[in-house]
Parts: structure tokens; C-alpha cells; sequence
């Protein structure tokens, strides 16, 4: 099985665009701006979020966050976006340093699990040393992967979400 995990460029092609239908547009507390946008608005999206990623354009009050897509065996499955880092502002609102989600037609094959770790690659190489995470409470799948990676659970927010935190080594 060949794992790839690639940044977002202008230049990505259709492939991605389809998986990105595959997930809501809010999922388990994960944004999908693409999904329901036309091929062209797509390709305006891109853009955006490469600006984004090299703090660009950013709206008010916006942190700049690169995002980051899970190719297996060369097909897009899953879409990962890292803040480069974090505030009061998000913690308040309970939005942590990464968000992830996998196209319905790959769960439960392992590859949210494969993505988390290449996010937390990603993470350390960006400089954190320390991570925090806010998922869902019924986000199971979620609670579980994050588990694996000796993440401690800090508390709640709102009796909505778990706050994790996951050291980085």
C-alpha cells in the first residue's frame, strides 16, 4: 500500500474535488467548504487556501493553516488542515490545532488512523511540541484514534466535545 500525504496546490486535479463530495460540508465538527460547490469554485477554494497557507489574504481574526490531503495508493481518501497555531479566540470557541475527515467510501479501513499520525509528522515539523484537540463526544471513531496516540484527556467543552492534549516527541 502506497501512502502519500500531499499539501493542497492550485494545480490539484478533479480527483480531490470528488472525494471532498464525499464528506458534509460540517461533519463530526470537521469544515468542508467544497462540498455542493461547482468544479470552478473548487478551483477558486484552492487558491485560497494556498494563500492561506502562506498567511495570505486571511480574513479578520483568521490564523493561517495549511491543508493537507491522504492518498492511498495514489487516490485522495481524506483531508487534514493544521493551524500553524493557536489562541484564545479558538480555545474559547473550542476549535483545536489540526482537523481531519475521511471520504464515506474509505471509512473504517484504518486510513483516519493513518492520517492522524501523518497530521501529528506534520505538526512536529511545524514546531509544535504540544498539541490540543476538541472532538465531539459521539465522534467515537475519533476518540479512539486520538487514544492511540497517548493522548491525555483534559476535560470537556460545553458536554460537547473532549479537550486532548498530545505531546509531541
Amino acid at each position: 500500500m502506497l501512502v502519500e500525504l500531499k499539501q493542497l496546490s492550485i494545480e490539484m486535479s478533479n480527483d480531490i474535488y470528488e472525494m471532498l463530495q464525499e464528506i458534509e460540508s460540517i461533519e463530526n465538527g470537521f469544515m468542508n467548504e467544497v462540498k455542493g460547490l461547482s468544479f470552478n469554485e473548487y478551483k477558486q477554494w484552492l487558491k485560497r487556501e494556498d494563500d492561506y497557507s502562506k498567511e495570505l489574504n486571511l480574513p479578520e481574526n483568521w490564523i493561517p493553516q495549511t491543508t493537507f490531503f491522504l492518498f492511498i495508493d495514489s487516490k485522495p481518501v481524506g483531508i487534514g488542515r493544521i493551524r500553524h497555531y493557536s489562541n484564545e479566540y479558538l480555545k474559547q470557541k473550542g476549535v483545536g490545532n489540526f482537523g481531519y475527515g475521511i471520504a464515506k467510501s474509505f471509512r473504517g479501513k484504518g486510513y483516519g488512523n493513518i492520517l492522524f499520525g501523518k497530521i501529528l509528522e506534520k505538526c512536529k515539523l511545524m514546531g509544535y511540541d504540544k498539541i490540543t484537540l476538541y472532538p465531539l463526544i459521539k465522534n467515537i471513531p475519533s476518540n479512539k484514534i486520538i487514544a492511540k496516540y497517548n493522548a491525555k484527556l483534559i476535560g470537556t467543552f460545553n458536554n460537547e466535545k473532549n479537550i486532548y492534549e498530545i505531546k509531541i516527541k
